[in-house]
């Protein structure tokens, strides 16, 4: 559009040049004119748009095949060959960003040779399918001739030539434009996430940069829902395809050593040591580890090579430094350093360095977030950020920043407590459980219970006597207490990593759930204040007549902020407060959840409903229409008017088997409205 112009304005100024030319008869004039006049123009276009690059079935024979132009990087691409036969998937590597081994990453399949069982226990991990390249084999998702729609806008799944496609309105046009409105087709190139869902990227055209689909495939209920309602936020209306996000964010934690290498022209040229968290991520480069090994014992030592080994074991190391190298991507962190050089080599922390030194690790308060918040451009922007990330004492209220949480705490701070006092990154060959299952949290196979807390803490001094509870009940688990479930991420609530002790006080200050109450589902605030009084001596708080008289749970589920509904749903699905507190009152109250504002919480509500006893069958979207969701609120309240209750005031259940519905409409027409979002 603006080449057109351009040339309509050169003419212009031709034109004119000779009117000039004729009338005063000044070579001089008659030539300014011209260059005068598309000088003007150029000025007053707008910005040129980063190119695009029309991407199309019969484009990828003929552009796809050949390498990109990585003249400018001096280093070897993995993903990329001009060779012919290679697969369509191989050849769309031109449009998307690629793997290339340079500052001494060589990459996972260099270690396979040597270390095959820890290669193998990483291959079966999530950490590698962080980020992969996606072709219909490896994709989640249901590609089989599928079309979604989000707000007006229909995008259309297929597979031909063994790829994944797109059909959908051109998100690299100008808004407003005839191009806007053009469906075009668009590969799916890559993917982020296998574990719980999976999102998909897609080219625009701009070299390397990508753009999302702003849809997610939910691994556990095989369905696509929007992104949208895949977070907890308010529920914009709107279709982002948050153009250029992966190259820029995304690829700080779900690849290794990402190098964003951001254009002039606001396209991106973003380069990765490895998708996904490979070996390199925690042991460091291992070019100079092979080199090592590669070299007779005679010629160490007589000092002609390298005469120590450079490879990173993190168990080898202090409990602060095997901790940072999870916290590179573990935390609320930002880069230190010059932007430029960063933007080109990426970051310059190695596993086994100081983390600080390379990132600044972000604590509410902090003298640099104090700094922070005192800059008037910024400060609103830092406050709704520090909002969706901290709880107002400074406690992590998201997942995935587990060493942020952890660097709080004592056990931290002032004992040996690491990542690896729980974790183990690789399954032993002793180990029962199958792939699949240590996935899951890789937790060592003792950490399910009071073996990591024991190691340190005097089993004696804290038993019964101190946890007030049966022996082998969840009550006596140390990290029902001291680690609830009070961050939040993934469609669910996670253990907070920051170690505390009940205090009802701390957390009602901080509109914070706190552990007893996410266990004893049926209970009040006045009982837990009561109880922790009586057992440690804690001053109670002072509470309203609803904390007093009602059960916490329903207050957090039908009144509390989008957080805490969202984490009360998540909870009254917990088979450890089902068995405490019973499983066959929640139904009716989650049944309310189903028509939160707040799409995470619908999801999230329908889960738990499903794990109720007669409900496992329940069949309801809960992003469908009101009509739907109506319809299965009086199938729940039908199932629940079948089914007898024993008369509990603080779960509003009278003597009569009857809820107390006003009572309940009352406490919804109190819902904490305050838009939020959280920064997972």
């Amino acid at each position: 559009m603006n080449g057109a112009v351009i040339g309509f304005s050169i003419v212009v100024g031709l034109i004119c040049g000779g009117m000039v030319w004729w009338v005063k008869r000044s070579w001089l004039a008659a030539a300014t004119i011209p260059v005068a006049v598309v000088g003007l123009v150029v000025i007053a276009l707008p910005p040129t748009e980063a190119p695009v690059i029309a991407i199309a079935d019969s484009a990828i024979a003929d552009s796809a095949a050949e390498s990109p132009d990585d003249s400018n990087s001096g280093n070897s691409s993995r993903d990329n060959s001009p060779h012919e036969n290679l697969p369509v998937t191989t050849k769309l590597a031109k449009f998307r960003p690629i793997e290339v081994s340079n500052q001494g990453y060589v990459a996972s399949d260099a270690c396979l040779e040597c270390h095959p069982q820890n290669h193998a226990s990483w291959y079966a991990s999530y950490h590698r399918t962080m980020t992969q390249v996606v072709d219909p084999q490896l994709a989640l998702g249901d590609f089989d001739d599928v079309t979604l729609s989000q707000n007006g806008r229909d995008f259309h799944l297929s597979v031909s030539d063994d790829v994944c496609w797109v059909d959908l309105l051109d998100p690299a046009a100008i808004p407003g434009t005839a191009e806007s409105r053009q469906t075009v087709r668009r590969p799916i190139v890559m993917s982020t996430g296998s574990h719980h869902m999976q999102a998909y990227w897609f080219p625009i055209g701009a070299r390397r940069t990508l753009a999302i689909l702003p849809f997610v495939f939910l691994k556990e209920t095989q369905e696509w829902i929007p992104r949208s309602a895949a977070f907890l936020q308010p529920n914009d209306l709107g279709v982002s395809h948050e153009i250029g996000r992966w190259n820029s964010s995304c690829s700080r934690c779900h690849s290794t050593l990402p190098q964003e290498r951001k254009l002039p022209d606001h396209s991106w040229d973003t380069q990765v040591a490895e998708f996904g968290i490979s070996c390199e991520a925690c042991h460091g480069p291992g070019e100079d580890h092979i080199a090592y090994h590669k070299t007779s014992s005679e010629n160490r030592s007589t000092g002609s090579s390298t005469v120590h080994d450079p490879i990173v074991n993190p168990e080898n190391l202090s409990h602060v430094r095997s901790s940072q190298v999870c916290g590179q991507c573990h935390s609320v962190l930002t880069l230190k350093g010059d932007p430029d050089q960063i933007n080109v080599v990426g970051s310059a922390f190695r596993p086994g360095e100081d983390l600080h030194q390379s990132h600044e690790i972000w604590q509410l308060h902090s003298p640099q977030m104090k700094e922070l918040l005192e800059n008037h451009t910024i400060r609103e922007r830092v406050t709704a950020t520090n909002r969706g990330t901290f709880y107002a004492d400074g406690v992590v209220r998201v997942s995935g920043r587990e060493f942020t949480s952890m660097e709080q705490s004592a056990c931290f701070q002032r004992g040996q407590m690491s990542c690896l006092s729980c974790h183990q990154l690789h399954k032993s060959s002793e180990d029962p459980r199958s792939d699949e299952s240590w996935a899951d949290d890789q937790l060592k196979p003792n950490c399910y219970g009071n073996d990591s807390c024991i190691s340190c803490h005097d089993q004696q001094q804290y038993s019964t006597a101190h946890t007030h509870h049966l022996p082998e009940s969840s009550g006596s688990n140390c990290y029902n207490c001291h680690m609830p479930h009070t961050a939040y991420g993934l469609l669910k609530a996670i253990r907070n990593h920051t170690i505390t002790s009940p205090d009802l006080q701390r957390e009602l200050s901080v509109d914070r759930p706190n552990a007893c109450n996410q266990c004893h589902l049926d209970k009040t605030l006045k009982w837990t204040a009561d109880n922790l009084e009586k057992w440690y001596s804690i001053k109670p708080p002072a509470l309203d007549a609803e904390q007093s008289e009602i059960a916490a749970s329903i207050l957090w589920l039908l009144k509390g902020n989008a957080a805490s509904r969202a984490m009360a749903a998540w909870t009254m699905g917990w088979p450890d407060a089902q068995a405490v507190s019973g499983d066959d009152w929640q139904s009716v109250y989650l049944a309310q959840a189903l028509n939160d504002p707040y799409l995470a919480v619908r999801m999230i509500a329908r889960r738990s409903l499903q794990s109720l006893p007669g409900l496992e069958a329940l069949n309801v979207h809960p992003l469908g229409g009101d009509a739907e969701r109506r319809a299965a609120v009086l199938s729940i309240i039908r199932h629940w008017d079948r089914t007898s209750h024993e008369a509990k005031p603080a779960l509003l259940i009278d003597s009569n088997n009857v809820l107390k519905t006003r009572r309940i409409d009352a406490i919804i027409e109190q819902r904490d409205e305050t838009p939020m979002t959280l920064t997972e």
